[in-house]
């Protein structure tokens, strides 16, 4: 069966690392925002419309006493050869506080995040889960570990959902949140 590209369906394409060119142009173009500072970690795909819309995520950091992170889901829009940033909603609000959640992203996921991730997930169906990305943790009972993945649920012509997936293996816990 062909793949068909519906207009203004997004098409999932999560890539850590050779993503298009455009997205090097877009955080050049969010970096020079006075306020906060960006570093893409993940491509996750397109959108046809007038011109294309792209999804990234990103590292946000507020230029603020405390130097708050945040991860957050950035859109922009090419056409004509012009890049307009469309939108910034935070996916997860760091802050080094006690029982604040420590932003910390990486696609290199830790040993003990993915562990953890085993745990919870051994067991779990209905969807496959795949993380590609680390993005922090929050010291409650036990460890809230939160990770980016591509969920698939197992269905015939399911579509891929890039998910906010949080752990904690002390409370047995798996809580899965669309993003795009």
């Amino acid at each position: 069966m062909m793949n068909q590209v519906i207009v203004g369906a997004w098409d999932i394409d999560v890539r850590v690392k050779d993503w298009p060119k455009e997205v090097n142009s877009a955080e050049e173009q969010l970096n020079k925002h006075i306020g906060a500072s960006y570093k893409v970690f993940a491509y996750l795909g397109k959108q046809v419309v007038k011109g294309i819309n792209y999804a990234v995520l990103a590292e946000q950091t507020l230029a603020t006493v405390g130097e708050d992170n945040n991860v957050v889901l950035v859109i922009f829009n090419v056409w004509e050869d012009k890049i307009v940033i469309t939108s910034i909603e935070r996916v997860l609000e760091g802050h080094e506080i006690p029982g604040g959640i420590v932003v910390a992203p990486t696609t290199e996921i830790p040993e003990e995040a993915m562990k953890d991730f085993e745990k919870v997930i051994n067991g779990f169906v209905g969807s496959d889960v795949k993380p590609f990305a680390y993005l922090g943790s929050q010291v409650v009972s036990g460890i809230n570990r939160f990770l980016a993945a591509e969920v698939k649920p197992v269905t015939p012509h399911a579509k891929t959902k890039v998910s906010l997936v949080t752990v904690n293996a002390k409370c047995n816990t798996l809580n899965i949140a669309n993003i795009l």
